[in-house]
């Protein structure tokens, strides 16, 4: 681990993180999404792949034990969280974007908010069922988005969403070990070999959505919605 990593913060420093946790080769669109990501936010992108997140580990805060037992998609759900709470600053997914994230950064700083994303829309929270889902989905536009967004560090709302993660994952754990991903994106009791379903344990959305929509709306008050979302075509 760096020493600086310790003092490091996201959001002072305009970093933006994006994420491809694989060893399978990236695309030409996910290639050029990253490159106007680099190219058009005008502000530092630390990009991490399948080998260079080990850097970022915190000696005193470990990655999660389930975590090499996780789908590519859900190291990046994993990741998104665990960099967002000890670091701070943006997060992208790998889409098109077109715009400075410079005010954006600037925006979330001087306000009294935790964090920065663009309006959801309904259909963006599925995951979330019964009367909670119905409520979380009537007040959408209150809501930010879980594509890209900007977070201050170690506040109680990236604390939050760690903690409810890591619990998911505890009660998780033992499964995970005895049927672990087969695929970037295993989820359970997706069909992909032979009719078969997937015995991985975790749903799609489990360690993501249904953390983030539930917890960001019991904080809408803390949030901040901007100018922020990618282009949300033409990037797979």
């Amino acid at each position: 681990m760096n020493a600086f990593l310790k003092d490091f913060d996201g959001l002072q420093n305009n970093t933006i993180f994006c994420m491809w946790t694989g060893t399978n080769p990236m695309s030409a669109q996910r290639i050029n999404a990253l490159w106007t990501i680099f190219n058009h936010t005008r502000c530092p992108v630390a990009y991490i792949n399948h080998d260079s997140y080990k850097e970022w580990e915190l000696k005193e805060h470990p990655f999660h034990p389930a975590f090499a037992h996780l789908s590519e998609t859900h190291k990046s759900d994993y990741l998104r969280c665990y960099f967002m709470h000890h670091y701070g600053g943006g997060y992208t997914d790998l889409k098109l974007t077109h715009k400075s994230w410079i005010p954006l950064f600037e925006q979330l700083r001087s306000s009294s908010a935790l964090a920065l994303g663009y309006q959801e829309i309904a259909q963006g929270i599925p995951h979330v069922s019964g009367a909670l889902g119905d409520e979380i989905r009537a007040h959408h536009n209150e809501l930010i988005g879980l594509c890209a967004f900007i977070f201050k560090k170690k506040s109680r709302l990236t604390d939050s969403w760690l903690s409810l993660t890591h619990q998911v994952l505890d009660a998780n754990l033992e499964a995970l070990k005895i049927h672990p991903a087969k695929h970037p994106q295993d989820q359970y009791g997706v069909l992909f070999e032979n009719n078969v379903p997937s015995p991985y344990p975790l749903r799609w959305a489990q360690i993501l959505g249904e953390i983030f929509h539930p917890l960001t709306y019991a904080n809408k008050s803390d949030l901040l919605l901007a100018d922020i979302a990618p282009i949300f075509h033409s990037y797979r």
